[in-house]
């Protein structure tokens, strides 16, 4: 039993450290446009019966001990899609999302990525992309969608997403389950299932600030580190208890 509290102890202290550094991921992103505040649940693990046949005169008889389980593990990774604060930039290639939606971008593997982080730029060839390269979406009349050039580096949108003088409009889109997304960056999803257009409001030169709140990170950071340092001390008084148990046993 003293090996399997070392066990126990070592996978809880694995199991804070993913926390720690997803809590420090979260504080880094705490000024990247769009970013979604992500949390990690916890939950102990499959708990198995024990049992043996020994004992005195019933040796014969199964003997029920109890149960057992093996700690913790990480079950999932959970992502608040709530709102951020819109920003005023007054930069005509950032635009923001009032409600529910995100933009829809081409990826490497063309394959569509959805994001909330509208912090765009003109590309070398005209075009409006991402910060990382991927090429902004928009839909036009008919519901082709394609990539959206830029006519002397200038572009107005209204509040519907329609880009004047053109008959493009920016490509928003949502989705029934989030829970269905993969992350691929910071700010940007991948999805296996159908998405709808949204007709949530576009605001050209703002921006969606981060959701997340710096003051909880702080908390929680401060909460795992102390939880840490308790683990710490538990597995040295288990190591402790078994090089004792160790000695005396040679001892005899």
């Amino acid at each position: 039993m003293i090996v399997r509290s070392l066990y126990n102890v070592s996978r809880q202290m694995d199991v804070l450290q993913q926390k720690q550094e997803n809590n420090a991921a979260n504080t880094a992103n705490v000024s990247t446009p769009g970013f979604k505040y992500q949390d990690l649940i916890q939950r102990t693990m499959q708990e198995y019966e024990l049992c043996n046949n020994a004992g005195g005169a019933g040796s014969n008889q199964r003997q029920e001990l109890g149960s057992i389980n093996f700690g913790t593990e990480i079950d999932e990774a959970y992502t608040d899609f709530s709102q951020g604060a819109l920003k005023q930039t007054g930069i005509y290639t950032d635009l923001a999302i009032s409600g529910k939606g995100f933009f829809a971008v081409q990826l490497d593997d063309g394959t569509m990525g959805f994001t909330r982080n509208g912090n765009f730029r003109v590309d070398e060839n005209g075009q409006l992309a991402t910060q990382e390269g991927y090429k902004v979406l928009g839909i036009d009349p008919q519901g082709n969608i394609s990539g959206i050039n830029l006519q002397n580096d200038s572009m107005n949108v209204d509040k519907k997403g329609y880009i004047n003088g053109t008959q493009q409009k920016i490509l928003t889109v949502d989705f029934r389950d989030y829970g269905a997304f993969e992350l691929k960056g910071n700010t940007i999803y991948a999805s296996g299932q159908g998405f709808q257009a949204t007709e949530s409001a576009v605001n050209q030169g703002f921006l969606e600030s981060s959701n997340v709140n710096m003051l909880d990170q702080m908390v929680k950071m401060m909460e795992v580190s102390r939880e840490f340092e308790s683990n710490q001390r538990a597995l040295k008084v288990i190591n402790s208890t078994l090089e004792k148990t160790v000695n005396d046993v040679g001892r005899v």
